[in-house]
């Protein structure tokens, strides 16, 4: 298509011709300096999000501390901040027996609001159970349910099962005539007891749980004690009667609110901090390698005294001549009058039937105590 020129455009129109103004002129794009615009620009964003996130986690953390405890003047109680690390385990060749203490009629000893120390120890001993299963140890339990076990059948189940370690779960309580009616001053913390003899297996055992349990927190450690209250030649009929490594495991007080709070509050990481110990015990010990092959040839066998110790000296039975004629049968509560009998004195709602000694409770390893939550195992 021919194209005029402007000379010949100003010929045949008379004028010159218009020309374009809306012509779109090339915009230059820096795109180096919106590249880094926008980076600097999440840099930003990013930074705002951590500072608010922080704020308002360090609110949170506190309000959850403060609602771990009690209205308690005592201030020196802290809610656990769950420190125990994530170990993970996987086909430890290691064989545990746990023994959720009480059950069924044997309700243990009751805490505030008619808690049971029954319940707490299955629910414990049932979150351990799981911990432990899922780094492959074999566990075996005294009780999956609340049945009644008696002490000699729990201790039986461990040694013939070919259990390596046996862990007794228990929660203490404050003794009646001694306890207070301000519950500030209630007894707390946590403990273990191992036999009079402190084997070496079990103190190592017992050692492990008590600061693996410090490291995720707790009230107080009252540590690793051997033998009975009051007597150190005296043991714990599971300490005397199983064959291998054991501990009893006394998780705090159910008379003291606090202590109830942190376990409600932290089950699964206590239960963690214990089934963490327990592997790296049986480790330290040669029972098994690091990545949990078994190393000990047959079953772990403690070296505890094997002479038979004598009865705890607590409260003397009662006078057994005032008993009927037929004292081994059952009373209307079920249960038996013997002065040795499984449930002696007790009824179901866990009150003597002793008139002469009202708060005393006899049990199956015929020990008198005080509302002892680990004399019934």
């Amino acid at each position: 298509m021919y194209k005029m020129s402007d000379e010949e455009f100003y010929q045949v129109y008379g004028r010159m011709p218009r020309k374009n103004k809306n012509k779109k002129k090339k915009v230059k794009v820096y795109w180096g300096r919106i590249s880094i615009t926008a980076v600097v620009l999440i840099i930003v964003i990013v930074g705002i999000v951590k500072i608010v996130g922080a704020v308002s986690g360090k609110s949170k953390k506190g309000r959850d501390a403060k609602s771990a405890v009690t209205s308690s003047a005592d201030k020196s109680y802290a809610a656990p901040e769950n420190k125990e690390n994530d170990v993970a385990y996987d086909g430890i060749e290691l064989t545990v027996c746990i023994d959720a203490a009480h059950g069924g009629i044997d309700k243990g000893t009751v805490g505030e609001d008619g808690r049971l120390e029954k319940n707490d120890t299955l629910e414990i001993a049932k979150a351990l159970k799981e911990y432990l299963e899922g780094c492959g140890v074999k566990v075996i339990m005294t009780r999956s349910d609340d049945s009644y076990v008696s002490v000699k059948d729990r201790c039986d189940i461990a040694n013939n099962n070919g259990a390596d370690l046996f862990i007794s779960i228990h929660r203490s309580s404050t003794d009646i005539p001694g306890s207070s009616e301000n519950k500030e001053n209630d007894d707390h913390g946590f403990e273990a007891w191992i036999n009079s003899s402190r084997p070496e297996f079990d103190k190592v055992f017992a050692e492990k749980i008590m600061t693996r349990l410090q490291e995720v927190g707790r009230s107080e450690t009252r540590g690793v004690r051997a033998g009975y209250p009051d007597d150190s030649s005296v043991n714990y009929p599971v300490n005397k009667l199983t064959v291998m490594p054991s501990v009893l495991l006394n998780m705090g007080y159910i008379t003291n609110s606090i202590d109830n709070q942190l376990l409600d509050a932290n089950l699964e990481a206590y239960a963690k901090a214990i089934g963490n110990a327990i592997i790296s015990g049986a480790t330290e010990l040669g029972v098994t390698a690091e990545n949990g092959s078994r190393l000990w040839d047959g079953q772990l066998l403690s070296n505890k005294k094997s002479t038979e110790d004598k009865p705890a000296e607590t409260e003397s039975k009662p006078d057994e001549s005032s008993e009927s004629e037929d004292s081994s049968q059952l009373d209307e509560d079920g249960d038996t009058q013997d002065g040795y009998g499984e449930y002696d004195a007790v009824d179901y709602n866990g009150d003597t039937q002793v008139e002469s000694e009202p708060d005393i409770v006899y049990t199956d390893d015929g020990m008198g105590y005080y509302t002892d939550p680990m004399t019934t195992e």
